[in-house]
């Protein structure tokens, strides 16, 4: 694929992703009373376990790089889950005082996220041990 058609993809995915980060978040987020970010949290984990999913596929595919990925990976996936909020969140916790819930939200993002990575792909590669 060309160099201008990796780009529109990763524009629109990563359009498509934001978008629909910000749905997501505002719905899980808007019965809740709690000061904890549980949107950004559901939103990182599921974006991790479709990213083992889709590298999975890739690898299987035997195409590590293709215009699909540049839309799905870096488009979407960039765009859904997303490091700036999940770090501003952790800053006000920490800031406001509450330094449990900053501490629990660095390791749940760390720890879940990558395990979330690491189901999806097990889930195409179910018997093979590297990754």
């Amino acid at each position: 694929m060309s160099y201008i058609e990796n780009t529109i993809a990763v524009l629109c995915g990563g359009a498509a992703g934001a978008v629909c980060r910000f749905k997501l978040n505002a719905a899980i987020m808007s019965g809740l009373t709690m000061s904890f970010p549980l949107g950004i949290l559901c939103i990182n984990v599921l974006g991790g376990f479709l990213m083992g999913l889709l590298q999975g596929a890739m690898k299987r595919s035997g195409k590590p790089f293709t215009v699909g990925y540049s839309l799905l990976g870096t488009g979407f996936l960039g765009g859904f889950t997303t490091f700036s909020t999940f770090s501003l969140d952790t800053f006000n916790l920490y800031h406001t005082g509450d330094l449990m819930l900053a501490g629990l939200n660095i390791l749940l993002n760390a720890v879940i996220c990558i395990c979330a990575v690491w189901a999806g792909y097990r889930i195409v590669f179910p018997r093979t041990a590297a990754v």
